[in-house]
């Protein structure tokens, strides 16, 4: 299990590209870098257009890192497109008019444009309150951050009980503190409470809804790539059947991928699908079942 979770940690991160060695200009790169992720997929097309569209977001990171650090990011960002191979016009049309190979040199123009874009409007447009800061960690990610992490979850089940088949569902509510260690990880910690339903055999050998209630305490790593999340999961599971005996806990593993959005104040929406595996062992003579869950997450990160 460790060697499949490590495997798929870097797999998770083999697309992400080399970040700034400096604290601040990693931090502001970051920020910006995702707002330029975000717009591109909803269809970046007017340079103008976007630009002005994500300023807000651009100047909320820029005031704090001070003028020096965004002229030597601008700089880093440029001897990054060099390696990339020069422009973006240039690499597509060395790659024969394919737009997918010049992806990652038009991000980067895209992110150093806006970038500029800030550092042009820096001084009319920073406001009193936000001043450079040399220890700045950004804002759109949980690095050096406390956060709470807010979810609500859903799923449809595959369920193996007495080695038949069947069918299920549920959902609940969750809620986890968790705290950023750099850009790109977030370990958090939490409880979640729900209802679980399955459409299987009864004693009696007949088909039957079984409901009971659950509750579980996840253990979540969370990978960011800029816009990008991929979450590996481990959780033990309590299946509560009020008026019998509490079984033994069973045990739930799952990985997740989705989006997050810009932060908005202290609050920054995502959204995740998911995929897991559960198992129950056997109690008082009912046998142990198995569980394949595959279903969405939408949450929301605080920052308090």
């Amino acid at each position: 299990m460790t060697r499949t979770l490590l495997l798929i940690s870097l797999a998770a991160c083999s697309a992400c590209a080399t970040l700034p060695d400096a604290p601040a200009q990693r931090a502001l790169y970051v920020d910006l870098r995702k707002a330029v992720e975000l717009s591109n997929d909803t269809g970046w097309v007017v340079d103008r257009v976007q630009l002005e569209g994500n300023a807000e977001h651009a100047m909320r990171s820029a005031c704090q890192v001070a003028p020096f650090e965004r002229d030597d990011l601008d700089a880093w960002i440029s001897g990054q497109l060099a390696l990339e191979g020069g422009s973006a016009r240039d690499v597509y049309l060395k790659h024969g008019h394919d737009l997918g190979a010049a992806s990652e040199a038009l991000a980067l123009e895209r992110t150093r444009s806006l970038l500029r874009y800030a550092q042009e409007h820096a001084g009319e447009d920073c406001p009193f309150w936000l001043e450079p800061d040399p220890e700045f960690r950004g804002v759109q990610t949980d690095d050096g951050r406390f956060v709470a992490l807010a979810e609500t979850f859903g799923y449809g089940s595959a369920v193996i009980e007495r080695g038949i088949g069947g069918f299920g569902g549920g959902g609940g509510g969750r809620l986890l503190l968790a705290r950023g260690f750099g850009p790109r990880i977030t370990v958090g910690v939490g409880a979640e409470v729900g209802g679980t339903g399955a459409f299987v055999k009864n004693d009696d050998g007949k088909r039957g809804i079984d409901t009971t209630f659950t509750a579980g305490f996840p253990v979540l790593l969370r990978i960011l790539n800029y816009s990008r999340i991929f979450d590996l999961e481990a959780a033990p599971v309590l299946r509560v059947d009020p008026g019998n005996p509490l079984p033994p806990p069973g045990v739930r593993v799952s990985l997740g991928a989705g989006l997050d959005t810009l932060r908005s104040s202290a609050f920054m929406p995502y959204g995740l699908l998911w995929a897991g595996y559960e198992y129950h062992p056997g109690f008082h003579g009912n046998p142990p079942d198995h569980s394949i869950h595959v279903g969405t997450r939408v949450g929301v990160d605080w920052a308090p």
